[in-house]
Parts: structure tokens; C-alpha cells; sequence
């Protein structure tokens, strides 16, 4: 019933169409029916000449012209049987046709419905999240689904229509014969039931161990120069064999399950012919049926049994539904961050933390302790500090992408809780250590998330240092950066993305370390670049370089989640402490990252 309920869900638009299905399988399965009656009316009424009672089926024969005119010309008949035979190909054509059409635009409302859905997850269940399973659920989940549309639903309307009229009919002309042609079929469903059951448990573990595959061939395809920076290809390779023979012995328990249940739905449905063929000429001989009344009960046998037996086809799919619509739905239950509700003030980029504590969900001490500093608006603030000091997790804290435990955070006086969590992010940007860029060309992505032009584009290459570059290249700023950005080196990506941030002329602008792959002199020019501004901004960079922190207005040092030291570089040089030990390192010509042992 709760795969049931999804399905309606987003099958409402298509009332409709599901409602058009209904009746092209019932035009299918009347003239399927129909065909076998009128050779039966043939046989018994017109050729032996067995007499007909007033109803229906004798003011038909009547309005042909009578028994004996129809006797004379039995063509009619044959033109009557393909007549049926046109209904019903006229019934699978539009079946086809609408069920295909409800299928694609089901699937393509899911996808829309499931990516939109992902889009508004909050950054915590993406990080625990693998992206091959994620992806998986976005296509081949959805296209069971579809699968299911296109053939399987119509199949199974078919089923129980056939059943149930031909199982009228069957009734009307012989009780006895009727109850043996379909004696066996609750056999049937029950091992079309334990079937289902069995079904799910292998379809969700062969489900899961695909999902798995996906994910080690991403991360290959993601990681191939770490790969080949390692010497690991037979690693990978290894690797990938291991879970390609788990999906392989999945794929196996499955298909055993299939063999299985076509092997015993076969039985049952032999046995249950013969038992109607033997009883049938049993009755026949004994003038208990008419001949025709014997062809009806042939033809019906075939139509019902191979339906109830096709039924496994449809319940492993139905079982595969179930599993996918499961996964999809387990997506769908997240709860989607708020981007709808909050303030949209004007930021000028005043910003305080007062007492801030912070701890990931799946950590189990804080991360952050006891954090208070004040930023001035259109200032400069550097942030040093160990790896894992929380550098990083204190500018997730900023816009958002996390929510800290306790304490204050305010922008320009007012709690950052209250603010428009989308409305925050397009005022606070930031620059990460890895920038992603898009599959396209240089312009593309550096006016990426803005609407400005080609002379904008320009001017904030200029800004991050970068134009002087896309001009040596043969199409400049058509350049294709392939995926990932993997045609450009990592100083030319990261300067690309900062370009793409300037672009959005935001009031705070966060470098978080995005400034770690490029040389001293582009640095530096970078830095100038920033000072120089045509609008207000105010810049928090996270460096572990004295000479991009020493310019800035203030400086924090973090250790262990806690400020250390806060202060000008004058200021700190002057001290005992971290700052004083990561200048004199670097003064002297050391690694400028040593103290982070």
C-alpha cells in the first residue's frame, strides 16, 4: 500500500492516462474474449444447429440475417472473429502508446521531483552520503519504476481482467468444468506470494551490492590521478573485481529465485491444462458440454493460465519496485534545509561570535570551544592554524552549512539563525582549497552563477590574476576546461574560481586556504587586487602563509578548536606563541606548514 501511495502521488497528473490504460485493456481483453465465443456460437448454434435462447447473442444472429443465413455464408463468421482480432490490436496499440507515454513522464516528474529533493539537502547528509548510491537511486531506481509503467501495469490489468470475465463466462456455461479449469490458480498465487516475499530480500541485497560497484567505479574515475600518482591501478583493479563478483553472485540469487518460481508456475499450469483437457472430453463425450462450449473452455484455459503465470514477471518487478521506491522514498524523508523562511537584510559584513561551540553529529567531542572575535565591516582577517584546528568548520559556521550548539553568531547585529539561509550564502561566498569547475568553458564558469557580462567576466580575471593566462590559451575564453576543470593547473583553477566569486559582488568573501597552490607574486597581486575593489567587501582568508596574513587588519590564530591568539602581525611577532613560531619557521626558509606535526 505505501508503494501504492507513491506511485498515486506522482501519477496525479496522469489520472487521465492511467484511466485511457484502463480501457485500452479492457478493448484488449473484450475482443481477446469475444473471438473464442463467436467460433463457439459457430460451432454449436449455426453448423449443429443447436437452437438459441432469447437474449443478447439471438437478436444479434437475427439482425445478420438469421441462423440459416449465416449458415449458408459462415465467411460472416470469419470476418466477425477478425473483427475482434482488430479490436484487440487496436487495444495493445494504444496500451503501448499510453503506457509508454505514462511511463516517461512519470519518471521524468520523479527525477525532476528527487534531484530538486538532493538539491535542498543540507551539506551534512551529502558528506555521509556516497554520491555512486545517490546516483544510482537517480537513474536506475527510477527506471524500474519506469519499466514497470511501460509494460508491467498493463500486464497485470490484464491479468485480473482476463480472470475475472473470462472466469464469468467459464461459470455461465459449466460450473463443474469451470471449477476444474481454475481449481489450481490460488496454488499459483500462494507461490506467486512466497515468491514476492523472496524477491525483495535478493533484489534489495543484488540493489546494494550494484550501488556499491557504481561508487568504487566513481571514485576511480574521480581519483585516477591519485591512481596513477601511486601506482595503483592493480590495486583498483583488484578491487573492482571483488565487488563485481559480490554483484555477480547477487545477480545469480536472483536470477535462481526467477528460475524457480518460472519452473513452478510452469507445473501448475500444465497440470491444471490437462486436468481441463481430460475432464473436458470427459463432459464432452457425455453430452454434458457442446463442442463449442468445449473450445471456449480450451481457449479461456491458455488465456488465463499464461496471464497467472506471467504474474512472477510482474511481481519480480513489482519486488524490484518495491526496493527502489524504498530507496527513492528514504531520500525523499530527509528533511530538506529551510531556504524559504528567514530576514533578507542589506549585509554591510559587521560579524561576531560570542561563546561558540560547535560538534559534528557523528563526532564525539566539540570541534569548536568557547570561539569569540569581532570582525569589522570591510576589513581583512587571516585565520592560521593546525590542520583539524577548525579553521574550516568555523566558515561553515558562517553561512550556514552547519549550525552551531551554542553561543551567538550576528551579522550586523542580528542572529545569524534568523537570517535567510539562501539570502546568507549569496551574500557570503566562498573560495574552497579544491574549487569545482564545470565541464564548460572559461567564460561559462567564471560567470556562473551570475548574469554579468562578457566585460564583467573580464574584469574579475583581472582581479584574481588570471586573464593575462586565458589569453596565452588558443581560444581564450572559450577555452573548455573539461570536467572538472581538468584541462587547467591547480593555481589556474583556483584562480578561475575566485574570479567566479568576485563575479557575485558579495559583501563577504571567505578564501578558505584557496590561495595554497599559487606562488608568492600571483599572491600577492591577488592580494592588491582585493584592496583595490570598486565596492566594499569584508575578507576572512585562511592561510597558513605569514606574508598573505601579515596585511590583514587582524589576525586569528585557532588551536585545537580555541582561539590562541588574536592580533595585528605586529602585535604577534611580539608574542610567545604559534604565530611567532610559524614566522620564524618561515623567515628562516622552512616548510611554512611544519608546525602543523
Amino acid at each position: 500500500m505505501k508503494d501504492l501511495k507513491f506511485i498515486i502521488h506522482y501519477a496525479k497528473p496522469y489520472q487521465g492516462k492511467v484511466f485511457a490504460i484502463f480501457l485500452d485493456v479492457l478493448i484488449y481483453v473484450s475482443g481477446l474474449l469475444a473471438a473464442p465465443l463467436i467460433l463457439s456460437y459457430m460451432i454449436d448454434n449455426i453448423i449443429q444447429g443447436i437452437p438459441l435462447e432469447e437474449g443478447i447473442v439471438l437478436n444479434v444472429v437475427n439482425a445478420l440475417g438469421g441462423v440459416e443465413h449465416l449458415r449458408s455464408n459462415l465467411w460472416i463468421g470469419g470476418v466477425l472473429v477478425l473483427a475482434a482480432y482488430a479490436l484487440v490490436g487496436f487495444g495493445i496499440h494504444r496500451r503501448a502508446r499510453n503506457c509508454g507515454i505514462l511511463s516517461e513522464t512519470f519518471s521524468e516528474n520523479l527525477r525532476n521531483a528527487l534531484y530538486d529533493h538532493m538539491q535542498k539537502l543540507p551539506f551534512g547528509y551529502h558528506k555521509m552520503k556516497d554520491s555512486g548510491d545517490l546516483l544510482q537511486r537517480s537513474t536506475s531506481d527510477i527506471n524500474t519504476i519506469r519499466r514497470f509503467l511501460s509494460g508491467q501495469i498493463s500486464e497485470l490489468l490484464y491479468a485480473l481482467m482476463i480472470v475475472i470475465l473470462s472466469g464469468s463466462v467459464l461459470f455461465t456455461r459449466n460450473l463443474k468444468l469451470a471449477l476444474i479449469a481454475l481449481c489450481l490458480m490460488p496454488l499459483t498465487f500462494v507461490v506467486t506470494f512466497i515468491f514476492y516475499r523472496v524477491s525483495k530480500k535478493v533484489f534489495l541485497s543484488c540493489d546494494e551490492s550494484e550501488a556499491r560497484m557504481m561508487n568504487v567505479i566513481q571514485e576511480n574515475l574521480n581519483g585516477t590521478r591519485v591512481v596513477k600518482a601511486f601506482n595503483q591501478e592493480i590495486n583498483e583493479i583488484n578491487k573492482f573485481e571483488n565487488v563485481n563478483e559480490d554483484f555477480r553472485k547477487k545477480l545469480y540469487e536472483v536470477i535462481h529465485a526467477l528460475a524457480i518460481y518460472w519452473f513452478t508456475s510452469d507445473l501448475i499450469g500444465s497440470i491444471q491444462i490437462f486436468l481441463m483437457v481430460i475432464f473436458g472430453i470427459k463432459y464432452a463425450m457425455a453430452g454434458e458440454i457442446t463442442v463449442g462450449t468445449f473450445s471456449v473452455f480450451i481457449s479461456y484455459q491458455s488465456m488465463i493460465i499464461w496471464p497467472i503465470r506471467s504474474l512472477g514477471r510482474i511481481i519480480s518487478d513489482m519486488g524490484k519496485i518495491s526496493i527502489s521506491i524504498s530507496r527513492i522514498q528514504e531520500v525523499l524523508d530527509e528533511e530538506c534545509e529551510d531556504l524559504e523562511n528567514g530576514l533578507k537584510p542589506t549585509i554591510v559584513g559587521d560579524i561576531q561570535f560570542s561563546h561558540v561551540d560547535f560538534k559534528y553529529v557523528d563526532a564525539s567531542v566539540a570541534v569548536l570551544h568557547d570561539i569569540t572575535f569581532h570582525i569589522k565591516p570591510h576589513t581583512k582577517t587571516a585565520i592560521l592554524g593546525a590542520t583539524g584546528s577548525g579553521k574550516s568548520s568555523l566558515i561553515h559556521l558562517l553561512n550556514r552549512i552547519y549550525d552551531y550548539d551554542s553561543g551567538s553568531i550576528t551579522i550586523d547585529g542580528i542572529e545569524l539563525r534568523d537570517f535567510n539561509k539562501a539570502w546568507l550564502r549569496r551574500n557570503i561566498q566562498v573560495v574552497l582549497q579544491e574549487p569545482f569547475l564545470y565541464s564548460k568553458t572559461i567564460e561559462k564558469n567564471i560567470a556562473a552563477a551570475s548574469s554579468g557580462s562578457f566585460d564583467d567576466v573580464v574584469k574579475a580575471a583581472r582581479t584574481a590574476s588570471i586573464d593575462h593566462v586565458i589569453r596565452t590559451f588558443d581560444q581564450g575564453y572559450d577555452t573548455e576546461v573539461g570536467e572538472k576543470g581538468v584541462t587547467l593547473s591547480g593555481g589556474q583553477k583556483q584562480r578561475v574560481a575566485i574570479a567566479r566569486t568576485l563575479m557575485l559582488k558579495s559583501p563577504i568573501v571567505v578564501f578558505d586556504d584557496s590561495l595554497s597552490a599559487l606562488d608568492s607574486k600571483t599572491d600577492a597581486a591577488i592580494q592588491k587586487a582585493l584592496n583595490e575593489l570598486d565596492y566594499p567587501v569584508t575578507t576572512l582568508m585562511i592561510t597558513h602563509r605569514i606574508n598573505s596574513a601579515k596585511s590583514a587588519d587582524q589576525i586569528l590564530v585557532l588551536d585545537e578548536g580555541r582561539i590562541a591568539q588574536i592580533g595585528t602581525h605586529e602585535q604577534l611577532i611580539k608574542e610567545e606563541g604559534i604565530y611567532k613560531r610559524i614566522y620564524e619557521i618561515q623567515s628562516e626558509g622552512g616548510d611554512q606548514n611544519e608546525y602543523d606535526e
